[in-house]
């Protein structure tokens, strides 16, 4: 019974150690706060800082950054919604989230679903790539534990709103409201923020040029998710639909 014991005990302080060095990049994705970069070949050269954020240099696209103080509340609150509405309660990762992608991909034997938090996504944007492989989830897993080790969840939001892919070439919200509304980030109503964080899901799939009653139906499920976690009425979902073609 004693062998036993030591032997339970062994395990769990393994597992304890484990976990820690995994929070810390196991020496493998340890991030260089200082000089980050880039630990897979992808669309990133290099990493850069603006206002103490962490900001992705491009192979093609330049990013116009902005704070989340200069974001309207209900853009944010869209991305939340639909992205990952567990954001504000987890370190990093959602492991609700991720247990349910598993089962839907033991389910239909293909990887259908990915489980990333916000933060797993940012961490993917900034270091790795879009590969399907474990490595790369492995990677992106421990970069986000270190994420939230040095950022608080608004200034994660801002990272992640400010680059990720809106489809058509816009990169950052800067753009994407410009180019599918010509309007800046401030003016976008709720109709409008909905639509924009519908599309990082599928950029390519759901951006407005490409299919736009393909955009209005994710932008009414993006809507929906809003009024289903209270941050908006059903009525007032129901009147921002967007109704005109861009």
């Amino acid at each position: 019974m004693k062998k036993r014991l030591r032997w339970l005990l062994g395990l769990l302080l393994a597992a304890v150690l484990f976990l820690w060095a995994f929070s810390w990049g196991l020496g493998i994705w340890t991030i260089d706060w200082d000089k980050p970069t880039p630990f897979m070949e992808g669309d990133v050269e290099k990493i850069s800082y603006v206002d103490g954020k962490l900001v992705a240099n491009l192979n093609q696209y330049r990013i116009d950054y902005l704070s989340i103080d200069e974001m309207p509340p209900h853009l944010v609150k869209a991305f939340v919604a639909i992205e990952d509405h567990r954001f504000y309660n987890h370190g990093g990762i959602d492991l609700f989230g991720l247990g349910r992608a598993v089962l839907v991909n033991v389910r239909t034997r293909d990887i259908a679903q990915g489980g990333s938090s916000i933060t797993q996504q940012l961490a993917r944007n900034l270091f790795l790539n879009l590969d399907q492989k474990m490595v790369r989830k492995l990677a992106e897993m421990s970069i986000a534990l270190q994420l939230e080790r040095k950022y608080d969840k608004d200034e994660i939001l801002e990272m992640y709103i400010n680059q990720v892919n809106f489809g058509a070439g816009n990169w950052g919200v800067s753009k994407a409201a410009a180019a599918y509304f010509d309007k800046s980030v401030d003016d976008l109503t709720i109709g409008e923020s909905a639509l924009l964080a519908g599309l990082v899901q599928a950029p390519n799939y759901y951006a407005p040029v490409k299919d736009w009653d393909r955009a209005i139906t994710r932008q009414r499920y993006v809507l929906n998710r809003m009024v289903e976690y209270g941050y908006i009425t059903s009525e007032e979902a129901a009147a921002e639909v967007y109704q005109g073609q861009n």
